[in-house]
């Protein structure tokens, strides 16, 4: 009788053994609309990737449109699991996030956007201690961040010259803050997505972020003027913020694949959901009249000065929230941005490129279980 029972045992043993793994669904809230770049041409495919990486074991299903939570509400959202997964930008919960919020708030000065892509992932993955702490503390895991092309202003009127912005009322956001109180104009904190609707109604005069934002945010439709001139480049923005529950309950695998083909999320960003976007909206913007204007020496003059102050600004506000020693953490930002600024000159706009850069220096360097 005993042998029959250990030979029952072992039938079921290798039965559940050979069962298919049940398959995960798992809840990705994107404040971002439906048809934004960033979900269609770089999340969506990225979940794509890891379904086929977790033979089908890992489902990420887009609730996009903020149908879930806003953009504020989503670090709270994902720490509470009302959805296991969405994109986090730091300064809209500074409190919750101070490091990362510190990071955002040091512009980049330039427009070598590959090289401000990397940097912002090498410090935020190998370079941050407190930001990992932080999403820790937050019960969220975060990787795969991004930039933006270097802001611009984008406003509803005819705008010629830096004395005509002073009077305007911008939205703005990180380090774009104090570029416009350096200016003598009026910062205004909201959402992109909310800022459409402000424009139209006057409540704000500009909108102080990318170019592609006129297409992404419904700008172009009550946008008259765009100042060119590079006003720093601010993130990182993290598009995969995950519950920490949602994210020890996953086998090392399944892990390790989501870091895996993070390099190709961010790689799919930078170049499908960012620069080609940026060109495709400022083409139509040109097409439907949109004015671009060439900004010129006073705005090199503004961001100059503006890169002169910064640095003990944004060290003494983190410092007050709580961070250690923000001062090192911001060298090793502004040392992995120069050291980026080589990798950009090599790989051009190389895509393929920059995605092997990405995991060489930085995710080939991470350990999935000790996030």
């Amino acid at each position: 009788m005993r042998h029959t029972k250990l030979l029952t045992a072992a039938s079921a043993a290798a039965l559940l053994a050979a069962a298919p793994v049940a398959a995960k669904d798992l809840v990705y809230g994107s404040w971002l609309g439906s048809n934004n770049a960033t979900n269609t041409n770089a999340l969506q495919p990225y979940f794509d990737m890891v379904r086929e990486a977790t033979d089908g074991e890992i489902n990420w299903e887009m609730v996009s449109g903020a149908q879930l939570a806003n953009g504020p509400a989503t670090p709270e959202a994902v720490g509470a699991n009302m959805m296991d997964g969405g994109i986090v930008m730091a300064p809209y919960q500074p409190r919750m996030l101070p490091a990362t919020n510190m990071l955002f708030s040091q512009s980049l000065i330039g427009d070598d956007f590959i090289a401000a892509t990397g940097a912002m992932n090498e410090v935020m993955m190998l370079g941050c201690p407190a930001c990992q702490e932080e999403y820790e503390r937050n019960d969220a895991v975060g990787f795969a961040g991004y930039s933006v092309s270097p802001y611009l202003f984008m406003c509803r009127d005819d705008v010629e010259t830096m004395e005509d912005l002073q009077s305007k009322k911008i939205r703005a956001s990180g380090g774009g803050v104090g570029i416009v109180e350096l200016m003598g104009a009026t910062p205004v904190s909201m959402p992109p997505s909310d800022a459409t609707s402000a424009l139209e109604r006057g409540t704000i005069d500009c909108v102080l972020g990318s170019v592609q934002w006129l297409r992404s945010f419904g700008y172009m439709d009550v946008t008259d003027t765009v100042v060119e001139a590079p006003m720093g480049m601010g993130g990182p923005p993290i598009m995969m913020y995950v519950n920490r529950g949602v994210w020890e309950d996953m086998t090392p695998e399944q892990r390790q694949a989501h870091i895996d083909l993070a390099p190709d999320l961010v790689a799919m960003e930078t170049f499908d959901a960012q620069l080609a976007e940026d060109e495709s909206a400022v083409a139509e913007a040109k097409e439907r009249g949109i004015t671009f204007v060439e900004g010129g020496q006073p705005f090199d003059d503004l961001m100059a000065r503006h890169d002169e102050r910064q640095y003990q600004r944004n060290a003494d506000a983190a410092r007050d929230a709580g961070v250690e020693d923000p001062e090192a953490l911001i060298d090793a930002y502004l040392a992995a941005y120069e050291k980026w600024k080589g990798i950009s000159e090599e790989i051009g706009r190389d895509r393929d490129a920059f995605r092997d850069a990405l995991d060489r220096e930085i995710y080939s360097k991470v350990d999935p279980d000790e996030m």
